[in-house]
């Protein structure tokens, strides 16, 4: 919702504002501010209440809401970035007056429609039919949140004879086609075939790849290949990379998974680089259009029907009550309409089941979802399942509208990162704030909420059991274009809108660019076209190729810049306003050594750049310890380095003013001096990368000051690069829950600190960390440690029982080629979940196959071994077509 989300960036600003000293809030008055956010406040209340009416006096006010908010927007972020720029003071005088003029009518505006609201409140109000508020809560995690599987109901049949013809006695290369409209649940059942422990055991390579309508030969082969396990992965012709998939599959037992095709002519792309090895190799792919599956003649498509009603119900009190629940009698009734409304669809149920799971159990709010249901029966297939999505999204709490409709930034099937989506919201100020909670720990409670929602899914898991990637389902994704659009939320970029006489972009607040191969030629025309667009707050173009096309030059109050495209320095040190900026160091070179200009911009919260050599250190100027909106610091592939802070000594009446309490990350630092001053500065720090594998002559730990790290203590995550002798004077803060260390060196005798780290869930030992020939943990240590990764070691006999790792759930050995097996009693730990294992003996390899059969034999299934066994791409080109390079095997 444009309006409600308009509200919230505007009350971000004025928060900041009231913030700053008297002297550097322009015109305005804290009394003024105060007001206004009182005023927001209460808009932002009726909003919320009345977020289920759509009738049009609630329309037209909230237009009304937006325009007036967004305009408050404009004028003081143009006042601002003008008093930054110019420095006249007659032009200031005028701009002041301007400014006042402006504001003042625009205040004016908002205790108007305050008034407005009142009205309707008093008059109207109890007539409007409202969904029952519940209180925010706090304190929920994505750590293991949705952890479920996907439910396959309704499916079993077609999985047996899906799984009958995979493994059946035909030895040619067969092509199966999963058909069905779109929300039937084709992908579902696909991913549940494709991680069954029959079809696991039965093929020697596994792989999934994502096709989608736009596709890339190029992105497909490269996945497979990565899928597959091969590493050092060049960026080859389309040939040669079909050509090294071909001898990695060739005599090997295979099944490829290839999601969501829509046109024959992508296999015919690829299919010569699938060799037939006669010994029953099977592809499969899915499809909406039973034409595409008709051409594979291989084996006749398997088609999905929609559930029947008990299949139906079956579905929908999964999803709303849970496996060991039941419907209340009360709902059951209402409770089937609304199940008989979805027309059997999987993706339509879900979707329902997830606005029910969330909201008020009352009949009256159950009857009034069904009413709205009834209405979309009528439609038919995929149109259908579309009209039931529109109503979850109807259904939303006002607060997740604008995060949910943002997730029409990414294109379709695309991976997204959570990491990266709470950043972005952050910076965006779409957000609504609780008192004693970070803007992060909210968007991952809002994270949570929709993917307990089911509007959202979880792709995969990081090592601390956090979510750390999410996909969104195309219908759910079109949605989100569909209303984001509708509501001017934000804009995807496509010639096509450009050239429609209806559309104009020129008060888009938000634009997206998407890479299309079949708009390559039209991408200059694009970017000169949203020149128009003055008042764009962010601007995203994902997946393009670096070019040296021109960006738009008139986005003076952007905040969001995500591109490798390039722009000139200068313009970017005018973008005052900007709060992320993310780049590629190529792009950019004038803006990394010194990085001191990027000091201009104190409203940046988030600055992440890449492709920086570790050679080349980026300078960091003095001046970052007065930005104090500061969140997240990030060199993905180098240094930084980090200048001492000023002393608060010699800067009296300032006080906290320079603490950057919202700093949040640090990666990596090079040679970080932890000094009572810089511990003083970043207080509520949370993510720590530091490399001291470069000291400069004369200048040790005891400079460094490395024994007061401890002192950070709200300190979670640290990547450490070191040597031995900074490790031994090392003090880790006992807040840390995840460590990683590289090229330490240190002995495993000399490890017993960090084993009694009490919160530690995360360990990973990289590169050379610690050598030795033997460990032996010492009893008692590690008692919270749920991933343990080891790489690289020269590890031999690893002595241990399940006592040693009580809680652990994932462990992963790569590289460690002397090690002779990996403890039976590993296996017994009650909580372990994976091993896996990269690179290592065959006597290690095949103790893990034991363990988990010894485990199978014991009755527990849940265990998963997966042993990788690859040689290196140059091995993979230099050998003959036919001989058996490397296996790959999920045990």
């Amino acid at each position: 919702m444009a309006a409600y989300a308009s509200l919230l960036s505007l009350g971000h600003i004025l928060d900041q504002l009231i913030q700053l000293p008297p002297r550097q809030r322009a015109v305005l008055d804290g009394a003024q501010i105060r007001s206004l956010l009182q005023n927001i406040s209460f808009l932002q209340d009726f909003l919320e209440e009345f977020s289920l009416t759509r009738g049009d006096e609630i329309q037209a006010l909230e237009e009304k809401i937006a325009r007036s908010a967004y305009a408050a927007e404009d004028i003081i972020e143009s006042y601002a970035l003008d008093q930054n720029l110019e420095d006249s003071e007659a032009g200031s005088q005028r701009r002041s007056a301007l400014f006042y003029q402006d504001l003042q009518k625009v205040i004016e505006e908002i205790i108007s429609m305050k008034k407005d609201v009142m009205k309707i409140k008093e008059t109207e109000g109890i007539k409007f039919t409202q969904q029952p508020r519940k209180a925010e809560t706090a304190g929920s995690s994505l750590r293991g949140a949705s952890n479920r599987k996907n439910t396959m109901v309704g499916f079993d049949e077609d999985l047996i004879q899906i799984m009958e013809t995979l493994t059946g006695d035909e030895s040619n290369l067969q092509i199966l086609s999963i058909v069905g409209m779109g929300g039937i649940g084709k992908t579902t059942l696909a991913k549940n075939v494709l991680e069954n422990p029959l079809i696991v055991n039965h093929f020697d390579l596994h792989s999934w790849v994502t096709i989608s309508q736009q596709y890339s030969v190029h992105k497909i082969l490269l996945s497979l290949l990565k899928e597959i396990g091969v590493e050092e992965i060049a960026q080859e012709h389309d040939d040669e990379l079909g050509l090294s998939l071909h001898k990695s599959l060739f005599h090997r037992r295979y099944f490829i998974v290839m999601d969501d095709i829509w046109s024959i002519q992508v296999w015919d792309d690829i299919k010569r680089f699938f060799p037939d090895n006669n010994n029953g190799s099977r592809v499969m792919i899915t499809t909406r259009l039973l034409n595409v599956a008709d051409n594979f003649r291989s084996c006749t498509p398997h088609q999905l029907h929609c559930l029947d009603k008990d299949q139906s119900w079956a579905l929908f009190c999964d999803k709303v009550f849970g496996i060991e629940s039941c419907c209340p009698p009360e709902l059951e009734e209402v409770g089937k309409t609304i199940v008989r409304n979805c027309g059997g669809l999987p993706l339509a149920i879900v979707a329902i089941s997830g606005l029910l799971a969330k909201s008020s159990k009352t009949v009256e709010y159950w009857e009034y979802v069904a009413n709205d249901t009834k209405a979309a029966l009528t439609i038919g297939g995929d149109g259908l399942c579309f009209e039931i999505l529109s109503l979850s999204y109807k259904h939303l709490p006002v607060r997740l509208k604008p995060c949910f409709l943002y997730m029409a930034i990414f294109p379709e099937d695309c991976e997204i990162s959570i990491s990266t989506l709470v950043k972005i919201w952050v910076a965006e100020g779409i957000l609504k704030p609780i008192r004693s909670r970070s803007l992060e720990e909210i968007a991952e409670d809002d994270i949570k909420d929709l993917i307990d929602r089911n509007l959202i899914q979880v792709h995969d898991y990081g090592s601390t059991n956090k979510i750390k990637t999410c996909t969104i389902h195309d219908l759910l994704r079109d949605l989100c274009l569909r209303e984001a659009q509708k509501e001017k939320f934000l804009c995807v970029v496509m010639m096509s809108s450009l050239n429609s006489s209806h559309t104009s972009i020129y008060n888009e607040r938000r634009l997206i660019v998407h890479q299309s191969s079949k708009e390559d030629k039209y991408r200059q025309q694009i970017f000169d076209a949203m020149n128009l667009a003055s008042r764009t707050r962010s601007l995203i173009c994902c997946e393009l190729k670096s070019t040296s096309t021109k960006l738009p030059l008139r986005f003076r109050l952007l905040r969001v810049l995500n591109t490798d495209n390039k722009y000139s320095h200068k313009k970017i040190l005018r973008l005052v306003n900007l709060r992320y900026i993310a780049f590629k160091a190529k792009s950019y070179p004038t803006l990394l050594n010194p990085l001191g200009s990027l000091s201009l911009l104190r409203n940046l919260q988030t600055v992440i750049i890449a492709g920086i050599s570790s050679e080349t250190p980026v300078n960091l100027p003095a001046e970052i310890w007065d930005m104090t909106q500061l969140r997240h610091l990030r060199n993905e592939d180098g240094d930084f380095y980090l200048p001492d802070p000023p002393s608060t000594k010699r800067e009296k009446g300032w006080g906290d003013f320079f603490v950057l309490k919202n700093l949040r990350t640090l990666y990596k630092i090079r040679n970080f001096r932890c000094t009572d001053e810089v511990i003083r500065r970043i207080p509520n720090i949370k993510k720590l990368g530091i490399n001291y594998r470069h000291f400069a002559r004369g200048y040790g730990w005891h400079y460094h000051e490395v024994n007061k790290l401890d002192h950070l203590c709200n300190l979670e995550s640290l990547f450490l690069e070191c040597d031995k002798d900074v490790l031994h004077n090392l003090c880790y803060p006992h807040s840390l829950k995840k460590l990683t260390l590289s090229y330490c060196r240190v002995s495993w005798e000399d490890f017993t600190l960090v084993g009694l780290l009490p919160h530690l869930e995360v360990l990973k030992l990289k590169n050379y960390a610690v050598l030795g020939a033997k460990w032996n943990p010492v009893e008692g240590e590690f008692l919270q440690l749920k991933s343990l990764q080891i790489e690289n070691t020269n590890l031999e006999e690893w002595i241990a029982d399940s006592s040693h790792f009580p809680l652990l759930e994932n462990l992963a050995l790569r590289h460690v080629r002397n090690l002779k097996e990996i403890p039976y009693s590993i296996g017994e730990i009650p909580t372990l979940k994976t091993i896996s294992l990269e690179g290592c003996s065959d006597s290690a390899n095949s103790s893990a196959k034991e363990i988990q059969e010894k485990q199978q034999n014991l009755g527990n299934d849940d265990l998963r071994v997966h042993v990788h066994v690859w040689r290196s791409w140059k091995q993979l080109k230099q050998t003959v077509d036919g001989k058996r390079l490397f296996s790959i095997n999920k045990i």
